[in-house]
């Protein structure tokens, strides 16, 4: 697509998601693990006391890489809350990833050749149309804007599986909640997007 001026918009969101990923890495580049510790607090806290949480039987989160917002906190509280937990593992060679149920944080889960926590590829695996209606899912991101708009890291995993989830499944796009998850330094007033992103319905921090 073109815009008056002749140039292509798509490109221009390309350029501006670049730029964005730089800036927003050398943001996280610059915080301390007790910075990163209180932050991760901060949005344990409200998301455990949301309802987006508390009215949800099945949480999808995933496990954090070193700049992001930890998620043992909330997964342990899911764990004692005998909510269902479901963790993405990568399809290998490919920029897809599948949603397997953990019931053993310990004895159930790996970490793949990047380094990333996963669930064992032997676990459960939930197939879209059977996620739970009443699920939350976390999302991480680099950057989150207020109105849900979220800069990835590039790969497209999340974007493609959420989207394809929402199609395949009626009743949790109808009733489930997909959540950013992050630090309070990541949110700003705009994050560049292109058509095919998924916006958060809700932003914890």
């Amino acid at each position: 697509m073109e815009n008056n001026q002749g140039v292509r918009t798509d490109q221009k969101s390309v350029a501006d998601k670049k730029a964005a990923r730089v800036n927003a890495r050398l943001l996280l580049s610059n915080i301390s693990a007790a910075q990163r510790e209180e932050f991760s607090q901060k949005a344990a806290f409200a998301f455990l006391n949301s309802s987006a949480y508390n009215n949800a039987s099945c949480l999808a989160a995933f496990f954090s890489l070193p700049d992001e917002v930890d998620t043992l906190p909330v997964i342990a509280r899911a764990f004692a809350d005998k909510k269902r937990l479901l963790m993405p593992r990568i399809v290998p060679g490919s920029n897809a990833m599948e949603f397997y149920e953990l019931q053993d944080l310990d004895a159930q889960t790996e970490t793949n050749g990047w380094g990333i926590r996963e669930p064992l590829a032997t676990l459960p695996l939930v197939q879209k149309k059977d996620f739970p209606a009443d699920s939350v899912v976390l999302v991480p991101g680099l950057a989150f804007a207020k109105d849900g708009r979220r800069l990835g890291r590039g790969k497209g995993f999340y974007d493609r599986y959420l989207s394809e989830l929402l199609a395949a499944n009626p009743a949790f796009a109808a009733h489930g909640k997909i959540c950013g998850y992050c630090m309070a330094v990541q949110v700003a007033d705009f994050v560049p997007t292109q058509e095919n992103d998924v916006l958060m319905q809700e932003l914890f921090c």
